[in-house]
């Protein structure tokens, strides 16, 4: 191959246009991919906002310090996970779920919870150990109130719900191929 052919990348034999063109292909195909990957993105680093009215999920802070993913928005509250921090027990796992709301709820007119939950991979059951109450969005709050709870107070978890997608994410943190 001379020295010119080898500058402009052409092979030998092979008309400069037919290269050209693949080049062009290539360079169309990427942007492409590129543009379809764009709102997939977007969603990774924002929480969607799912319906009309919903521009308070705007102020929520997606990652955090725990770094949560989100899980599902509705109209008055938004649910995140956090791989940080879960305990696998053969088939029990105890993670942290993370809930902001749109107006305060009681106890004590919280804005955001983060609730430490036992999940039952074999029994499809949920257990809560404790929940943080926070005055504010994104778990902002100075003097946070703890609730624990004495005893396992086991639920079943129904098919097709939103617990059945947090025990589904419960039970795939650490479980064996």
């Amino acid at each position: 191959m001379d020295a010119e052919a080898r500058v402009k990348g052409l092979a030998p034999g092979h008309p400069s246009e037919a290269i050209m063109n693949r080049r062009f292909l290539k360079l169309a195909l990427t942007a492409a991919g590129l543009m379809l990957l764009g709102p997939s993105w977007a969603q990774v680093n924002e929480v969607p906002m799912k319906g009309v009215g919903n521009d308070w999920v705007k102020e929520l802070d997606l990652k955090g310090r725990m770094d949560w993913e989100w899980i599902e928005t509705y109209s008055n509250e938004v649910y995140f996970v956090t791989r940080q921090d879960y305990e696998r027990k053969g088939e029990m796992v105890t993670m942290w779920t993370r809930v902001e709301y749109r107006e305060p709820q009681e106890p004590g007119a919280h804005r955001s919870a983060a609730s430490r939950d036992q999940w039952d991979c074999k029994g499809k059951r949920k257990a809560n150990v404790n929940v943080v109450y926070y005055r504010w969005k994104n778990l902002d709050d100075n003097d946070a109130v703890t609730a624990r709870a004495n005893l396992p107070d086991w639920h079943p978890v129904e098919p097709g719900t939103l617990g059945d997608t947090l025990l589904q994410f419960a039970c795939s943190l650490g479980a064996s191929p």
